[in-house]
């Protein structure tokens, strides 16, 4: 009988690309759920996409209760955490999203340690690297970097995957499973089914030509078909225990990504970005705008995430961003998310 993994929150964007990835490559799955009624979607979804849900089951669990993981976990060499709470907009408490991201992390890493489980990987993101460093810091970031959560400058979301992130390593210093975290910069590529992410929203709002002007930010962006790779190489590859890994395939300026998507869908050019706001009106509409403020520690710095280690140790070779675009693009076409 195959191996059994624990993949927690699979009905997210990534998580379901993961699933696919694992099934592909003969793993039974047990994806987690907060409500049962998501089982049909994710069931149907990962049909449609070719998967063998004969290898698929479910357990109804939530991260802010300790109820169900360890039964959840029972009788699998592997968990992959990607169950995170990833707000659309920022709150005015950095440290909100902390209690459930960390503790939600920790509960699975515990169940995971009396269950015997090989090894954990654990779903972080850029955003555990490179925040909160203020505008003198350089531009090139690698996994031995950490964002500071005390930091003026930085977001609730960043600081609670810092946080998270933290515990998990701290949580297996004494022993127990072997942790890998994979760090993906903003993850986009094709979507599965009409079920969207935070990712997929900015791309949709700028295909409708809500976007007329915006910031001068860049974004580090991945292929979300590289980052469902790389968690399934991060599980298997020896030499992957105890490291942390970028995914990125490169950055694009939101100006760059409107043009990626007029070259992908040449009817939405109309639509797209024709000016970059200049920083000052940008800082003036953070005084009261929530987007806007966390757009402000981010205007003109275009960062250079490190690859090398996911791209030697993972066999992870990216694809460039504009690539990742146009999937998403399309992908929201055919679902009849976007004009």
């Amino acid at each position: 009988m195959s191996d059994l993994v624990l993949l927690t929150g699979v009905s997210g964007f990534i998580a379901k690309h993961v699933a696919l990835e694992l099934l592909g490559a003969g793993y039974r799955v047990r994806g987690t759920v907060r409500s049962a009624a998501k089982v049909g979607v994710v069931r149907k979804t990962l049909e449609n996409a070719g998967a063998d849900v004969d290898e698929l089951e479910f357990a109804e669990t939530d991260l802010t209760h300790d109820d169900g993981w360890d039964a959840a976990v029972a009788g699998c060499r592997f968990v992959v955490h990607t169950a995170s709470p990833f707000p659309a907009r920022q709150s005015k408490d950095k440290y909100a999203l902390v209690p459930i991201a960390r503790g939600g992390t920790l509960r699975i890493v515990e169940a995971a340690a009396k269950a015997g489980v090989e090894r954990i990987v654990l779903t972080s993101s850029v955003a555990a690297i490179h925040y909160g460093h203020g505008a003198m810091r350089g531009p090139r970031y690698s996994e031995s970097d950490w964002s500071n959560v005390q930091g003026s400058d930085i977001s609730d979301y960043a600081v609670s995957k810092t946080e998270a992130e933290l515990a998990a390593w701290k949580s297996v210093e004494a022993g127990g499973p072997e942790l890998v975290a994979v760090n993906p910069a903003l993850v986009l590529g094709p979507l599965l089914d009409r079920n969207m992410g935070t990712s997929a929203e900015l791309i949709r709002t700028m295909m409708r030509g809500w976007l007329p002007v915006v910031p001068d930010i860049s974004f580090g962006i991945v292929d979300v078909r590289d980052v469902a790779r790389a968690h399934l190489q991060a599980m298997t590859v020896p030499g992957a225990a105890g490291r942390r890994f970028i995914l990125c395939g490169g950055s694009l300026s939101m100006m760059e990504i409107g043009q990626a998507i007029a070259l992908a869908d040449p009817s939405a050019g109309n639509r797209m970005p024709k000016f970059v706001l200049p920083d000052f009106f940008v800082r003036m509409a953070a005084i009261a705008v929530a987007q806007a403020r966390a757009a402000v520690p981010e205007l003109g710095r275009r960062k250079i995430l490190v690859t090398d280690t996911a791209e030697q140790t993972l066999g992870i070779d990216f694809r460039p961003p504009g690539k990742a675009v146009s999937a998403m693009v399309q992908s929201l076409k055919q679902l009849g998310l976007a004009p």
